[in-house]
């Protein structure tokens, strides 16, 4: 859990970087701006003035850069510091436009292009507060403008292009804020469709292992076990073997009459338990129906297959049931036979189940194995 949060963490720093890393954009299109005035001789103020405000925004872009590359700002209450890049922005746009001259009107709309920078992180009030701001920082350049006793007609122009500022930061404010909005949804959306999914995967898993699963005993059932093993038969190479063993439990339904149905399910489940704890993990065991249950070993030739079913007979033969009383037993007969990778899985098995019938006739509790001639 923790290794998946610290994914997260990454990535979201990761874009936070790309999105400081684009804002550098506009910092650097506003010096060629500074450039061209100073040199057009559009920049009220000396080139020392200018110079000062390149190397305030240098200074200013450097110290969130740090703070993003040594994680610092994941203290922060906001990590991605938008409010704090958009204050600075805008006190630097504000610092440009004092010695604009002329250009001001051409320059005064970097401030919508510095709200737009916070359309997808900022909430409506954050946005309100931030054209607030550079409505304040602009109102008070004219102010101090007017203090210093401009023209009327400057005046007016100025007041002007306020109240066009004011209207494009409010309709940018409120626009920002419904797209933000919707964006919001999307995700919340996105979010339930991907738990519907999981969900609906889940239970496509369950209804996929109810299909091929005994509810019992946990083991494969018969129709996993016939795809399974057409599927192994496929993949055989030349002259390699499978081995497969049907087993029938000696006299199960005396047992379901003398003791209940009970007793005749712990002894299934028992069963179960020791043929899955005895084969290797790419053999097979999977129950075939009522008592019946199939064994299927990779690689294996008969000397193999008899010697791993007689193991599990014998362990079987031990086992002490707690739903059976003391001294009280179960055994169990096999019918073996080998598949080989031009054989038809449906003639093996019926020649496991010739075996299993020999060994039943034979007086139960044995192996008997089918072996067809060599083609």
């Amino acid at each position: 859990m923790s290794e998946l949060q610290d994914a997260n963490s990454d990535k979201f720093q990761a874009l936070r970087l790309q999105r400081f890393y684009l804002a550098q954009i506009n910092y650097l299109i506003t010096y060629v701006v500074i450039g061209v005035a100073w040199a057009a001789g559009q920049y009220d103020a000396s080139a020392w003035m200018a110079t000062t405000h390149v190397l305030l925004g240098l200074l200013t872009q450097t110290v969130f850069w740090v703070l993003l590359k040594s994680g610092l700002n994941l203290r922060f209450r906001e990590p991605s510091m938008t409010n704090a890049q958009i204050v600075v922005a805008i006190l630097l746009t504000t610092y440009l436009l004092a010695f604009a001259g002329s250009l001001r009107g051409s320059l005064v709309m970097v401030y919508a292009n510095i709200l737009t920078f916070g359309i997808f992180q900022l909430t409506r009030r954050d946005l309100v507060l931030q054209a607030l701001l550079a409505l304040t920082c602009f109102g008070g350049l004219i102010a101090i403008e007017s203090y210093r006793g401009p023209s009327a007609q400057n005046l007016t122009l100025s007041l002007v292009q306020w109240f066009i500022l004011a209207c494009f930061l409010g309709c940018l404010s409120f626009t920002g804020s419904y797209i933000r909005e919707l964006r919001e949804r999307l995700q919340q959306r996105h979010s339930t469709l991907q738990a519907h999914q999981e969900t609906l995967r889940g239970m496509m898993g369950q209804l996929q292992n109810l299909a091929t699963t005994d509810s019992l005993t946990g083991l494969a059932n018969r129709r996993y076990f016939i795809d399974e093993a057409h599927r192994r038969m496929t993949l055989m190479r030349p002259n390699q073997l499978l081995g497969v063993a049907l087993i029938d439990l000696d006299h199960f339904k005396r047992i379901n009459d003398l003791y209940g149905h009970s007793a005749g399910d712990e002894v299934l489940q028992g069963f179960a338990t020791l043929a899955r704890d005895s084969l290797r993990d790419g053999d097979l065991v999977a129950r075939f129906g009522g008592e019946e249950f199939v064994i299927l070993l990779s690689n294996a030739d008969l000397g193999a297959l008899h010697q791993c079913m007689e193991r599990i007979r014998a362990s079987f033969g031990k086992m002490q049931f707690s739903c059976l009383p003391e001294g009280v037993h179960c055994t169990l007969s096999a019918g073996l036979s080998l598949i080989r990778q031009e054989d038809d899985l449906e003639a093996c098995l019926n020649s496991a189940d010739q075996a299993l019938y020999m060994a039943k006739n034979s007086g139960r509790n044995r192996c008997e194995h089918h072996q067809t001639d060599p083609a």
